[in-house]
Formats: C-alpha cells, structure tokens, sequence
C-alpha cells in the first residue's frame, strides 16, 4: 500500500510540473475498472500541434494536453 502512494504522489507530482512547463490542462478521472499503462498521442491543425499524455494507475487517470503553436 506504501509503495502505491508513493507511485501516485510522484505521478502527480510529474503531471503537475509538466502541465505548468507547458501551460497544459491537467484531467484527472476515475476509471471503471483497473488499468495500468501510458499513452502520448499528437495531432496536427493548421494553428499548430496538440499534445496528449495520459497516464493510468489502477482506477486514476491523469491526462494533460497542451498546444504548441
């Protein structure tokens, strides 16, 4: 159980200091079900780039998205 907290502390930690560097909005939501794993994805608009890392632990995932222009 330790060790979970400390995973998901640090996890928050990274997402919180990631989403400031970048100027990103940071989702964090329940999942139904138990999940584990990462995923970063990108599409390109004519205005610039959109971003997405999301990552999943047990029942919390934490999503951040930024546009660079």
């Amino acid at each position: 159980m330790n060790i979970f907290l400390i995973i998901l502390v640090t996890l928050f930690f990274m997402v919180a200091f990631l989403g400031h560097y970048f100027e990103a909005e940071i989702t964090i939501a329940p999942i139904i079900g138990f999940m584990f794993g990462s995923l970063y994805s990108y599409s390109d608009f004519d205005d610039g780039r959109e971003h997405t890392f999301q990552a999943c632990i047990l029942f919390i995932s934490i999503t951040v998205q930024w546009i660079e222009t």
